[in-house]
């Protein structure tokens, strides 16, 4: 699909085109801001920056073979009671564009406060101006409208980029009071932009219209939601509830509608562990750039290394006032540098910091003019070497085992990450079989109304009329122009054209006698139903017999069938219409004028 973004950057425009670019189609978006980023940098598609005119809008549309447009409504949707004070909107010239290039789906992505119990702010009021004004295109024009109302969005922004929840979200992070309209007891709806992606996406993929509310359908009070603010700020909030305005109520946020079109459903709510997503959320402006080092050392092991060669510096400016100092005269300033380096950095720059502290010992006893050559008779003087050593050692050793065993949660944590992603796939998969399947059950021509009315038809009809009816009730069944009745002679060997579709006239033969014929007697004799699964020439793809009196009588076959018509519920489908058949044809044993077939004379 070819799809339009139109309207300013909002979050819900943000990872819906981004879920669009993932499944691989294309994506354009038309916007009147001048550098925002609309998207990911990783993911390629074509930005109008800029006021355009209908003429303008018609020939983007067609110039990229647009088939979906989705209008956004960043600044209405979610934001304060005032209607903002915004550039002129997209939205008439381009319905006015559409008039002229017809498309797949028009998506108007609208807000849940609609339906709220509440007068209209001026900000609602202009949200369902332009409800109307789509309206009106589908009425007059016959633009394939879906209007979607969204709930509150959240995810991982900043702040400021998420409307309702990220103004909270910053208020109690600066400790800033937040007036509520609403009472504590009153029920929203929060869902993450990414689950609203998805649900937006199958939408437009089943080609819905009309309007959806999009929410989790598990509703939480404001007093809940606010808590769940504090958990992700780890600031606690202060609320002045007014309780002058009203909500509605929890069992009207429903995504049954939904679920039941698409087979969508929320992978994340705020109250379990959604609110962990807001701790992610930056508490800087997003055009502000964060401060970044202007030393990048090339390696993790040299920025290692130059840091204990730090600390050995400093250690050794320590040493140097430790003689004048007499509390540090107690103090073992090697012993602790080993074990900061020890305990910092593993065994590994443990060991180094050992070697250190003993050259550094050695130049000390040098410099007090003590003979170095001592050392190696006095097994007292092994005791400062023993200590670094044992130290260096045991508590590098602890550091690298709670390192290994960090690695290893994050292991763990990767692959519940990769099974969480697969699961998810896989349930999406299993959902969206469960959604072809649904469609395809809900759509199914062939119920037992029909059966009905097959029952109907025969009966009315003449016993001669039967076997022309039989084609057009195969036809309509199987979905199939190629269908062919015969009817079995006395000698039960030889048969003859009892009726035939249109395609068929010039291709079935008067009288099918020979090797191929008594083969398929032969199977038909064994059972009700023959499927030409080998796909052998010269066979119909699938055949049923037709008997009278406990004997063959005739024989319906179908050619050239879709390969979904093999299916046994084609096969049990068509065995239920030849015993309806069969019925009449025992039916017309008792009428004044007999079938002669099935009253067993020789006359056929």
């Amino acid at each position: 699909m070819n799809v339009l973004f139109a309207g300013p950057w909002d979050l819900a425009g943000k990872t819906t085109a981004e879920y669009f670019l993932r499944e691989g189609h294309e994506v354009c978006w038309l916007t009147q801001e001048s550098k925002r980023a609309l998207w990911d940098t990783k993911f390629k598609g074509t930005v109008y920056r800029g006021q355009f005119t209908v003429q303008q809008v018609r020939s983007f549309l067609q110039a990229h073979r647009v088939n979906v447009v989705i209008v956004l409504t960043a600044g209405l949707r979610e934001g304060t009671d005032l209607c903002p004070d915004e550039a002129p909107s997209l939205l008439g010239n381009l319905l006015a564009a559409l008039r002229e290039h017809p498309i797949h789906s028009f998506v108007y992505l609208s807000s849940v406060e609609l339906f709220w119990q509440s007068p209209l702010t001026p900000r609602q009021a202009a949200l369902a101006s332009d409800e109307l004004r789509c309206q009106a295109s589908r009425d007059y024009d016959g633009l394939p409208l879906l209007i979607v109302r969204l709930g509150y969005l959240y995810g991982r922004a900043a702040p400021e980029d998420m409307g309702v929840t990220g103004a909270a979200l910053g208020a109690i992070r600066r400790q800033h009071p937040i007036r509520c309209a609403y009472s504590p007891e009153d029920c929203i709806d929060v869902l993450t932009a990414t689950d609203a992606a998805a649900a937006i996406y199958r939408m437009v993929v089943h080609a819905l219209t009309g309007c959806y509310l999009l929410v989790t359908g598990h509703p939480i009070s404001l007093q809940t939601y606010y808590h769940c603010l504090e958990q992700a700020a780890g600031r606690p909030a202060v609320i002045e509830w007014a309780g002058e305005r009203h909500t509605m109520e929890a069992s009207r946020y429903s995504a049954e509608p939904i679920k039941t079109a698409t087979g969508w459903m929320p992978f994340t709510l705020l109250e379990e562990d959604g609110w962990q997503l807001l701790q992610d959320a930056a508490d800087t402006p997003r055009d502000q750039p964060r401060a970044t080092s202007r030393l990048r050392l090339p390696h993790p092991a040299l920025r290692s290394t130059v840091e204990m060669l730090a600390l050995f510096g400093i250690t050794l400016l320590l040493l140097r006032f430790s003689k004048d100092v007499s509390d540090l005269k107690y103090v073992d300033i090697r012993l602790m540098f080993v074990a900061v380096i020890a305990s910092g950095y593993g065994s590994g720059m443990g060991m180094a910091a050992v070697a250190l502290a003993c050259i550094s010992y050695l130049y000390s006893l040098a410099a007090s003019y003590v003979d170095i050559s001592y050392l190696l008779y006095s097994v007292d003087t092994w005791v400062p070497f023993v200590i670094y050593a044992v130290t260096g050692s045991v508590l590098g050793y602890l550091t690298g085992r709670r390192r290994d065993e960090v690695e290893g949660l994050l292991r763990k944590n990767r692959l519940l990450t990769d099974k969480f992603d697969q699961l998810q796939a896989v349930q999406g998969e299993t959902l969206e079989i469960k959604t072809q399947l649904q469609q395809r059950i809900v759509a199914e021509r062939h119920s037992f109304a029909d059966l009905y009315r097959i029952v109907q038809e025969l009966d009315a009809l003449n016993p001669q009329q039967i076997f022309l009816h039989t084609v057009g009730i195969v036809e309509d069944l199987l979905q199939c122009s190629h269908v062919v009745v015969y009817r079995m002679k006395p000698d039960g060997i030889r048969a003859e054209l009892a009726a035939c579709s249109d395609a068929m006239q010039d291709r079935a033969p008067t009288e099918p006698n020979g090797e191929k014929l008594s083969v398929l007697c032969e199977l038909l004799a064994r059972r009700p139903v023959f499927v030409n699964t080998t796909l052998t020439p010269g066979f119909p793809d699938l055949a049923a017999a037709i008997r009278c009196n406990d004997r063959l009588y005739g024989i319906v076959a179908a050619y050239e069938l879709d390969p979904e018509r093999f299916t046994t519920y084609y096969q049990d489908l068509l065995k239920v219409v030849v015993g309806l058949i069969e019925r009449d044809l025992m039916r017309a044993l008792h009428a004044p004028h007999r079938e002669a077939a099935c009253a067993g004379e020789v006359n056929l």
